[in-house]
């Protein structure tokens, strides 16, 4: 399978635009799977074009979660190709805000409030080889999990901080092995790891790909986490978007094949 980054915060190109969003194209020998939409900006239908990629293609759009700079586009992608089947977790419309007095819509509310989707809850086949999977809350350790700055509003109407209940991640199995597509690990990046290791019987991971959301680590931290993901086999790890600079260095001095995943990058899987 084939792995193509759309929208990213870098490019690899000066064709492409750059955005603080994710998507990332994943080309099957049955489907075409396209992971999140980008942000705000509204890139995805330029790097799509720049990239030689045509949307009408798109059999699956997976959502990894509902904050904007993964869910905008969405409208985009169901236009372009509208027998498109979408996947998400059952809570990814709840409504998401940010900074520290939860005063910036984020995420969720009126834009998917209406989708119809196909739920993961925990984990469902998307296309042969490909699995959309989340996290429960009772498999997650919450010491990896970040949440400064990030609320939801629940049932009650509360604003509490976020659960990241719709958090989705992609493992994808083919004859090189088995990896994990991210979309921001918001449920926690060994978490993550842990719970496809467990349910999906896997000791080795050949790529691990995506948004991993240690821009939230506090740099203190860095060692006990390095130390987690060390339990893990990854052989490649394709770090990007909301993973930061100083994480990424973190990654590079711990593990030998660590590289940024920027838009208009492409990965064989």
């Amino acid at each position: 399978m084939q792995l193509t980054v759309v929208v990213e915060n870098q490019t690899s190109s000066q064709q492409l635009l750059a955005e603080w969003g994710y998507s990332a194209w994943l080309q099957t020998d049955e489907a075409v799977v396209l992971l999140d939409t980008g942000g705000i900006q509204h890139t995805l239908q330029h790097n799509l074009a720049v990239l030689g990629l045509n949307a009408k293609r798109i059999t699956d759009l997976v959502l990894s979660h509902g904050h904007f700079d993964h869910t905008s586009g969405v409208m985009d992608v169901l236009r372009l190709s509208p027998a498109a089947r979408v996947w998400a977790a059952p809570s990814i419309a709840r409504e998401r805000l940010g900074d520290a007095d939860a005063g910036r819509a984020s995420g969720g509310g009126a834009l998917l409030s209406g989708l119809s989707f196909t739920p993961i809850d925990p984990y469902v086949q998307v296309a042969p080889g490909v699995t959309a999977f989340t996290v429960p809350q009772t498999e997650r350790d919450s010491r990896w999990v970040c949440s400064h700055h990030m609320f939801e509003r629940n049932e009650q109407g509360e604003i509490v901080p976020d659960t990241f209940d719709d958090d989705v991640s992609l493992l994808v199995q083919t004859d090189k092995g088995a990896s994990v597509l991210l979309g921001c690990a918001h449920a926690g990046l060994p978490n993550i790891l842990g719970y496809a290791s467990r349910t999906f019987g896997i000791d080795c991971f050949d790529t691990v790909i995506g948004g991993t959301h240690l821009c939230g680590v506090r740099d203190g931290d860095y060692p006990l986490w390095m130390q987690e993901l060390s339990g893990y086999r990854v052989k490649h790890w394709r770090p990007c978007h909301c993973t930061s600079f100083k994480a990424a260095a973190r990654l590079a001095e711990t593990f030998d094949d660590v590289d940024w995943a920027a838009a208009g990058t492409v990965h064989l899987l």
